[in-house]
């Protein structure tokens, strides 16, 4: 059994670590090396997430046991590592070595009471909690139910109605207690054949409804705050993040099991019910991150950066004549200034005034695909 669960986690952690992206060819807007700035002080970024007035960045290292938090205070221009925070990849015994167990990518997110972090593809997951915007943490230490002594990893959170939600590699579960204490809300989510549920890959809240994205079992949604799941798209993509624009949700998918470059963006325009293509402009389908605010939605692929301002109904390359051009984006963060990307092994910029019909103030959205672990 330890040898299947070892096989299995390096099977989710290859699936992360892969570049699943695409290219495009149309209206390079705001092209060329001057526009994207790279920031200095960090790289190998898997998730950026804002809290106060701190830029947080958790970072990866391939076939290494540590995953750490670097913090900006600049608007992402420079980076430091955060001494207080450091991960390592153990069992009771010691540090694990084995490269079957990458490193933990971590994931963050604000309840309004606390900053949380969320660990993942590790022996143990576990969660973390900051109530000075990411600068101290305290370990947790959870167990994920009265029944249940594991620590399951953690691959994303949303939050409604002041409960958060985690997606970890055995369903979902909720916190009612700002994560002090951690319940199966897994009613609804099929299990698998070793007899632990879907792999929860990403969370997105539209309104009173929450919808979980898998890879290859497709998207789930809850009209009931989590007491309850149901599949309203069964397709085998790899699913890998949601993000809302207004009253549409956007899911990012690299492909259709065992058919490359079939994935895409997909959108649903009636809360989930149907489910169609925002990505015709796209000529390869496969999209491997996706984040929005109120104007625009942008694509991190394996060849560049694209955004849209139409709802998915055009797509334009942002990335042409710049120095990561031809190497795609692995995380993308969105904040009032900037678009922040993972790329080319480091952090860049790019600023957000340049796009048309840009206003300040837009809404913080993040999604992220988890690399390196």
């Amino acid at each position: 059994m330890e040898n299947y669960m070892r096989y299995k986690r390096f099977l989710f952690a290859l699936l992360g670590s892969m570049s699943f992206l695409i290219g495009c060819h149309n209206n390079p807007i705001g092209s060329g090396g001057s526009v994207w700035t790279q920031a200095t002080g960090v790289s190998n970024v898997n998730h950026f997430y804002a809290s106060g007035g701190n830029l947080l960045a958790s970072t990866y290292c391939n076939f290494c046991s540590e995953a750490y938090i670097f913090i900006s205070r600049d608007e992402g221009a420079t980076w430091k590592l955060d001494t207080t925070f450091h991960v390592y990849n153990h069992t009771d015994n010691g540090y694990i070595t084995s490269p079957l167990y990458l490193p933990a990518p971590l994931t963050f997110i604000n309840d309004g009471s606390y900053l949380l972090a969320g660990v993942g593809y590790v022996y143990k997951g576990d969660i973390y909690r900051s109530t000075d915007n990411g600068l101290t943490w305290s370990d947790r230490g959870v167990s994920w139910s009265a029944n249940d002594s594991d620590r399951e990893d953690v691959y994303c959170f949303c939050v409604l109605n002041g409960d958060i939600f985690a997606g970890t590699d055995d369903g979902i579960f909720v916190s009612t207690d700002h994560g002090s204490t951690w319940n199966s809300a897994n009613v609804g989510i099929p299990k698998i054949p070793i007899g632990t549920h879907l792999p929860v890959s990403g969370l997105g809240v539209l309104g009173d409804y929450i919808f979980a994205t898998t890879w290859s079992s497709g998207i789930f949604r809850s009209t009931n705050d989590g007491a309850s799941w149901t599949q309203v798209n069964a397709s085998t993509f790899t699913f890998q993040g949601l993000a809302t624009v207004g009253s549409d949700v956007f899911a990012a998918a690299f492909n259709d099991e065992g058919k490359p470059w079939t994935g895409g963006v997909f959108v649903s325009t009636d809360n989930g019910v149907t489910w169609q293509h925002a990505d015709v402009d796209l000529p390869d389908h496969g999209v491997g991150v996706i984040c929005t605010n109120s104007s625009y939605l942008f694509a991190g692929t394996e060849t560049g950066i694209f955004y849209s301002s139409d709802l998915g109904i055009t797509w334009n390359n942002i990335s042409v004549g710049s120095p990561i051009e031809g190497d795609g984006a692995t995380a993308l963060y969105i904040n009032d200034t900037y678009l922040f990307a993972n790329s080319a092994g480091g952090v860049w910029r790019y600023p957000l005034f340049i796009l048309p019909g840009f206003t300040q103030n837009t809404k913080n959205e993040i999604s992220k695909k988890p690399k390196g672990g």
